[in-house]
Protein backbone atom coordinates (compact mmCIF):
# COMPACT_ATOMS: atom_id res chain seq x y z
CA UNK A 1 0.00 0.00 0.00
CA UNK A 2 3.00 2.42 0.48
CA UNK A 3 4.63 1.67 -2.65
CA UNK A 4 1.41 2.46 -4.14
CA UNK A 5 0.69 5.60 -1.97
CA UNK A 6 3.97 7.00 -3.15
CA UNK A 7 3.57 6.28 -7.38
CA UNK A 8 2.90 10.17 -8.90
CA UNK A 9 -0.71 11.05 -9.17
CA UNK A 10 -2.36 9.34 -12.35
CA UNK A 11 0.34 6.86 -12.75
CA UNK A 12 -0.28 3.49 -13.03
CA UNK A 13 0.77 -0.23 -12.14
CA UNK A 14 -0.12 -3.17 -13.99
CA UNK A 15 0.37 -6.47 -13.30
CA UNK A 16 -0.39 -9.58 -15.80
CA UNK A 17 0.18 -13.52 -15.15
CA UNK A 18 -1.40 -15.72 -18.13
CA UNK A 19 -5.16 -14.33 -18.02
CA UNK A 20 -5.71 -12.05 -15.12
CA UNK A 21 -4.53 -8.71 -15.10
CA UNK A 22 -4.43 -6.47 -12.33
CA UNK A 23 -4.49 -1.99 -12.40
CA UNK A 24 -3.82 0.06 -9.47
CA UNK A 25 -3.83 3.93 -10.07
CA UNK A 26 -3.54 6.80 -7.24
CA UNK A 27 -5.61 9.56 -7.47
CA UNK A 28 -6.29 12.12 -4.59
CA UNK A 29 -5.04 10.03 -1.62
CA UNK A 30 -7.33 6.90 -2.92
CA UNK A 31 -6.08 3.68 -4.59
CA UNK A 32 -8.51 2.34 -7.59
CA UNK A 33 -7.60 -1.31 -8.37
CA UNK A 34 -9.20 -2.90 -11.13
CA UNK A 35 -8.99 -6.81 -12.23
CA UNK A 36 -9.71 -8.92 -14.99
CA UNK A 37 -9.69 -12.07 -15.84
CA UNK A 38 -10.20 -13.71 -19.91
CA UNK A 39 -11.76 -16.56 -19.69
CA UNK A 40 -14.59 -14.79 -16.63
CA UNK A 41 -14.85 -12.06 -19.00
CA UNK A 42 -16.28 -14.64 -22.12
CA UNK A 43 -18.40 -15.70 -19.52
CA UNK A 44 -19.55 -12.32 -18.36
CA UNK A 45 -20.35 -11.62 -22.15
CA UNK A 46 -21.96 -14.65 -22.93
CA UNK A 47 -24.65 -14.19 -20.18
CA UNK A 48 -25.06 -10.17 -21.27
CA UNK A 49 -25.89 -11.55 -24.67
CA UNK A 50 -28.30 -14.09 -22.90
CA UNK A 51 -30.03 -11.69 -20.89
CA UNK A 52 -30.34 -9.33 -24.07
CA UNK A 53 -32.15 -12.13 -26.14
CA UNK A 54 -34.00 -13.15 -23.38
CA UNK A 55 -35.23 -9.36 -22.69
CA UNK A 56 -36.09 -9.03 -26.76
CA UNK A 57 -37.65 -11.91 -26.89
CA UNK A 58 -39.68 -10.80 -23.73
CA UNK A 59 -40.18 -7.01 -25.12
CA UNK A 60 -41.64 -8.68 -28.59
CA UNK A 61 -43.91 -10.86 -26.81
CA UNK A 62 -45.06 -8.38 -24.58
CA UNK A 63 -45.93 -6.12 -27.81
CA UNK A 64 -47.68 -8.47 -29.55
CA UNK A 65 -49.95 -9.48 -26.81
CA UNK A 66 -50.69 -5.86 -26.39
CA UNK A 67 -51.73 -5.14 -29.63
CA UNK A 68 -53.94 -8.46 -29.70
CA UNK A 69 -55.47 -7.28 -26.53
CA UNK A 70 -56.51 -3.70 -28.22
CA UNK A 71 -57.92 -5.68 -31.37
CA UNK A 72 -60.25 -8.02 -28.94
CA UNK A 73 -61.26 -5.28 -26.73
CA UNK A 74 -61.99 -2.57 -29.51
CA UNK A 75 -64.82 -4.43 -31.58
CA UNK A 76 -65.13 -3.69 -35.32
CA UNK A 77 -67.78 -0.72 -36.33
CA UNK A 78 -69.59 -3.45 -38.49
CA UNK A 79 -69.93 -6.43 -35.50
CA UNK A 80 -70.82 -2.93 -33.30
CA UNK A 81 -73.75 -2.04 -35.89
CA UNK A 82 -74.54 -5.62 -36.29
CA UNK A 83 -75.46 -6.00 -32.66
CA UNK A 84 -76.97 -2.81 -32.44
CA UNK A 85 -79.30 -3.85 -35.31
CA UNK A 86 -80.42 -7.05 -33.81
CA UNK A 87 -81.09 -5.64 -30.29
CA UNK A 88 -83.22 -2.69 -32.13
CA UNK A 89 -85.23 -5.82 -34.31
CA UNK A 90 -85.82 -7.68 -31.22
CA UNK A 91 -86.79 -4.90 -29.02
CA UNK A 92 -89.57 -4.04 -31.76
CA UNK A 93 -90.57 -7.77 -32.03
CA UNK A 94 -91.02 -7.75 -27.95
CA UNK A 95 -93.14 -4.62 -28.11
CA UNK A 96 -95.27 -5.64 -31.06
CA UNK A 97 -95.76 -9.20 -30.49
CA UNK A 98 -95.85 -9.54 -26.53
CA UNK A 99 -98.64 -6.89 -25.71
CA UNK A 100 -100.90 -8.16 -28.93
CA UNK A 101 -100.83 -11.34 -27.17
CA UNK A 102 -101.94 -10.07 -23.27
CA UNK A 103 -104.36 -7.79 -24.78
CA UNK A 104 -106.20 -10.31 -26.37
CA UNK A 105 -106.76 -13.00 -23.69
Amino acid sequence: MDSLLKLPEGAVYRESKDRAHVEATHHGGVIYITGTCDSLQRQVEYYEALYHAARDALEQTEQSLRREKEKKSKPSWYILLLECSVGFIIGIATANIFPKRFIKG
